[in-house]
């Protein structure tokens, strides 16, 4: 079966699921995953692209990314695991592949069904039964989402549905509160987990249609840089 192609286009947000290689180990304690987050800023202020949700587990990875003109998410990932995987090697003694070598990206649509995904991530560690609650577990966006104050990791005061959920500050982290709560159903777990398989896109009908103009645009132009790439590395 071939592998889904990636869209590559400025101001798309993207589902980033990456597991460690052969589900490995890829965090071992605080400091990996506190070094983590720093990658993480780091390479957000070069390729400039958006965070909305993330979650760090002891073997994979999830991040809510939308990117800018500044880079495509396959070279903002590829900064990203060369950059940890240089750290574990020198902090373990270790050689060799970290990551498996292919993430999953699938596209998604700023409305519900980026709201539906900021809880599923955020849920993560719930449902591994790690904690009862994401507001108990330290390595994901949820502490971000619920304080007044704002964080340099993540783009919530930029998220057009976390904006949404009310006129201030308070009531869109009480409404957050609420869905963030609430664990998501089975359906919706099965059609994330088809999107995470290349099976389905996890997003708006109206939004996959403008998707598929631009494709149409990106297939006309013979000259010049294209603006959308589609690759399969």
């Amino acid at each position: 079966m071939p592998r889904p192609l990636r869209i590559h286009l400025p101001d798309l947000t993207y589902h980033v699921l990456n597991r460690g290689n052969n589900r490995q180990i890829t965090f071992a304690g605080d400091k990996d995953y506190l070094h983590y987050l720093d990658i993480l800023r780091r390479y957000k202020e070069k390729f400039n692209f958006k965070i909305f949700a993330y979650c760090l587990m002891s073997n994979h990875i999830h991040l809510l990314i939308k990117t800018s003109q500044d880079g495509t998410i396959s070279e903002i990932m590829k900064a990203i695991t060369i950059a940890h995987t240089r750290y574990y090697h020198k902090r373990y003694k270790t050689t060799g592949h970290i990551w498996q070598g292919r993430f999953r990206s699938p596209i998604v649509s700023d409305d519900e069904y980026l709201l539906t995904l900021m809880c599923y991530i955020e849920q993560n560690p719930v449902r591994a039964g790690i904690v009862e609650h994401p507001e108990r577990y330290p390595y994901s966006s949820y502490h971000s989402q619920i304080k007044i104050e704002k964080d340099n990791l993540i783009n919530r005061e930029e998220n057009p549905v976390f904006l949404g959920l009310g006129n201030t500050m308070e009531e869109r982290i009480e409404r957050y509160r609420e869905f963030a709560s609430s664990l998501l159903d089975d359906d919706k777990l099965k059609l994330i987990h088809k999107s995470l398989n290349g099976q389905i896109q996890f997003s708006s009908e109206r939004f996959l249609k403008q998707i598929e103009v631009w494709l149409a645009i990106r297939k006309k132009r013979r000259r010049g840089r294209p603006r959308i790439k589609i690759i399969n590395p």
